[in-house]
C-alpha cells in the first residue's frame, strides 16, 4: 500500500524543504509513495531548478515540476539562500529545464490520478490558486470540484498550535492564502505546526555523498543539521499511520488577520502531535535522509 503524493516547496530560505524531498524519495524508493509531481510557490527560477536537480540525483528526473508564475514572490535573497549555487551546478551538465506554472502541473497530476495527498511545506499560494481555478482543457472540472474528485487530504506544514500569539512562518508570509485554503479546502486538512519540529533536529551525512549532492549543498548552509518541521510533514502523510506522530483530530483550524492559529473542536481538521521523545522521532526521519 503507498500513498499517492504531490509535493508543494519554497525550497530556498531553508533547509529542511530539501531533507524532506530526499526523505520523500526515499520512501518512493522502498514502495511506500508514489510521487505524481512537485511544485514550487516561489517565482525564482533557482527553485524549480533546485526541485529538479534533487529529483535527478535521485534518478527521478521524469517527476513534473512546476513553478508559481502568477507574480514576483519569494525572490529576496534570504528567499534563495543555497538555491542559485545548485542550479549553476545543475547547468554545468544540463539544459535549463522549461517549467509550467504550478497550477497547471497540479490541475494535471490531480485529474489523471485518485485519493492523492497534496502536501504544502510552503506557504498556501499554490493550493489556494488551485482552488480559485477554472475548468481547462486539463479537466473540466474548477479547482474545489477536481479537489472533491480526486484529493484525499492536504498535509501542511504551518501554524502554531502551542503559542498561539506567535505567527507562523508559512502563515505570515501570505496570511491571505492561508486563511482561504484554511476556510475552503473541501477535504480534511492535517496540520505539523511549529512546536512539532521545533525539537527534532535531524542532519543528513555530509562525508557519506559528493559534495556537489543538492541536499548536501543545502545542509551545509546549515552546518549540516537542522529543526523538522518540513521532513516530519512529508513523513506523515505519507506514514499516515505511525507510532511516532500522532493526530488530533475534529478540528476546525482558521487563522486570523495576523496570521495566528486559531482552533476549535467540530471540524474535519486534524493537528499533528509528537507521540514519543524528539531523540525517537529524529532517528526514524533520520532513516529515511540518506543522500548517498
Amino acid at each position: 500500500m503507498f500513498e499517492r503524493i504531490f509535493l508543494d516547496t519554497d525550497i530556498g530560505s531553508d533547509c529542511d524543504d530539501a531533507g524532506a524531498i530526499a526523505l520523500l524519495q526515499n520512501l518512493s524508493k522502498k514502495g511506500a509513495a508514489q510521487i505524481i509531481g512537485m511544485t514550487h510557490c516561489g517565482s525564482d527560477i533557482g527553485g524549480a531548478v533546485t526541485i529538479k536537480a534533487i529529483n535527478s540525483w535521485f534518478g527521478r528526473s521524469d517527476i513534473p515540476v512546476g513553478i508559481y508564475t502568477k507574480k514576483t514572490f519569494l525572490e529576496e535573497k534570504h528567499c534563495k539562500i543555497f538555491t542559485e549555487d545548485i542550479k549553476q551546478t545543475y547547468l554545468e551538465h544540463n539544459p535549463m529545464p522549461s517549467f509550467e506554472d504550478a497550477v497547471s502541473v497540479m490541475r494535471r497530476a490531480i485529474a489523471e490520478n485518485d485519493n492523492v495527498t497534496l502536501v504544502t511545506i510552503g506557504m498556501l499560494n499554490n493550493i489556494a490558486d488551485l482552488l480559485r481555478s477554472e475548468p481547462d482543457d486539463i479537466s473540466d472540472k474548477n479547482g474545489i470540484e477536481l479537489v472533491k474528485a480526486s484529493v484525499k487530504c492536504l498535509y501542511a506544514m504551518g501554524g502554531n498550535f502551542e503559542d498561539r500569539s506567535s505567527a507562523e512562518y508559512n502563515i505570515k508570509t501570505d496570511i491571505e492564502s492561508a486563511r482561504y485554503v484554511a476556510e475552503n479546502f473541501p477535504m480534511p486538512i492535517v496540520y505539523c505546526g511549529f512546536e512539532v519540529g521545533r525539537d527534532v533536529i535531524t542532519s543528513v551525512d555530509m562525508t557519506s555523498s559528493d559534495k556537489s549532492c543538492p541536499v548536501r549543498v543545502a545542509y551545509n548552509v546549515f552546518s549540516g543539521k537542522r529543526e523538522s518541521w518540513d521532513p516530519i510533514t512529508v513523513y506523515c502523510a505519507v506514514c499516515q499511520e505511525n507510532e511516532f506522530f500522532k493526530k488530533q483530530n475534529n478540528l476546525h483550524v482558521s487563522f486570523d488577520s495576523e496570521g495566528h492559529t486559531v482552533y476549535t473542536d467540530g471540524g474535519k481538521d486534524s493537528r499533528i502531535v509528537l507521540n514519543c521523545t524528539e531523540k525517537a522521532a529524529a532517528e526514524e526521519i533520520v532513516k529515511y535522509m540518506k543522500i548517498s
